[in-house]
């Protein structure tokens, strides 16, 4: 996208926050499309679709200095390098009684069956069309909608709106790794617990890797991994479902889960995520007996966990360590960094 647009690179409102501009729109975007919509009265339907005027009439994004633009949010969409946005151009007109709610039903209910590549073309053609109009300086917004692709916490967006379905029935659905990203001060709280919880989120997130194989190949024991997960992935690679600076990896047998757990529902995003709301009445959890293996990536231990059990503890230096800011265990929000993640 081009550079010039209103306010890109620039600074956000306040002078002390020294995060470019783009990276405080994304995480402004984060958090109101996956937890803060219906809070803040900005209509959203349970496709977790939010109409772009409606959007840029949020008083977070309209007390940014200069308040930000339609530009910029189409910066943030197609400049993510995962994907976590979709933009979407609503052909049919919208009736004015109804207008709290974009008229996306006759798409919005293909989507779990749209793929990642027909996704991200129909958020490129929102964006040609995008730039059609802002050429002849014709762009209504009412006709633009937005969501965020995963990582909801408001349950009025329904998962059957926005995932595929992983099933025993359909064996391509079913991905080869799923893995969750964790932090030192996480892992005994984990198993304290029992296991992953989605926490303030609808669903626990998880990665389709890197496979155990590339773990192994890469964590040396006693030798510290410099790069820590980027080095496993190799340079430059971005993975969807889990962040970069993860510590430890969990590996979830997914198979056994879909066998032994019909309650438990596991889904695709449409950027490649897998998730799931767990299993149980009350507290939903993913159990320990899915874990397959578990992996430090960062200080040379290596294997964590194997058949059901812990086969090296963390040294106590590593377990004491505070978790990353916005996080808590098993995946839980934490105070900082605006409740949501962003970037």
């Amino acid at each position: 996208m081009s550079s010039g647009r209103g306010g890109r690179g620039g600074r956000g409102g306040n002078r002390h926050d020294s995060q470019p501009r783009t990276v405080l729109v994304s995480k402004a975007l984060s958090r109101l499309l996956r937890h803060a919509a219906v809070q803040e009265r900005i209509p959203i339907d349970n496709h977790g679709y939010v109409r772009i005027d409606h959007l840029l009439g949020w008083q977070r994004l309209r007390s940014m200095k200069p308040p930000v633009t339609f530009d910029e949010v189409v910066d943030v969409v197609q400049d993510n390098e995962k994907k976590r946005f979709a933009l979407k151009y609503v052909t049919e007109e919208i009736n004015p009684e109804h207008a709290d709610v974009p008229t996306t039903t006759t798409e919005g209910a293909q989507a779990a069956a749209e793929t990642e590549a027909e996704t991200e073309s129909e958020t490129q053609r929102a964006i040609s069309k995008f730039e059609a109009l802002r050429s002849d300086n014709d762009i209504d917004t009412k006709k633009f909608v937005i969501r965020a692709m995963q990582g909801h916490s408001m349950k009025t967006v329904e998962a059957e709106n926005l995932l595929t379905p992983i099933t025993l029935d359909d064996e391509a659905s079913i991905p080869d790794a799923v893995v969750h990203g964790t932090f030192y001060g996480a892992w005994e709280p984990i198993l304290e617990s029992g296991g992953l919880k989605p926490m303030s989120r609808n669903h626990v997130h998880f990665a389709t890797g890197p496979s155990m194989e590339e773990v192994q190949q890469h964590t040396v024991p006693g030798e510290t991994t410099k790069g820590g997960l980027g080095s496993v992935l190799g340079k430059n690679k971005v993975i969807s479902g889990m962040r970069s600076d993860a510590q430890i990896l969990i590996y979830i047998d997914i198979r056994r889960a879909l066998i032994e757990e019909k309650e438990m529902k596991w889904w695709r995003s449409e950027n490649g995520v897998i998730l799931t709301e767990g299993v149980g009445e009350k507290d939903r959890i993913v159990p320990t007996k899915y874990f397959s293996a578990a992996y430090e990536i960062k200080e040379g231990i290596g294997k964590l966990w194997e058949d059901g059990k812990v086969v090296k503890e963390l040294p106590e230096n590593l377990r004491s360590r505070p978790l990353p800011r916005g996080k808590g265990a098993g995946g839980q929000r934490g105070r900082g960094r605006g409740g949501g993640r962003g970037q």
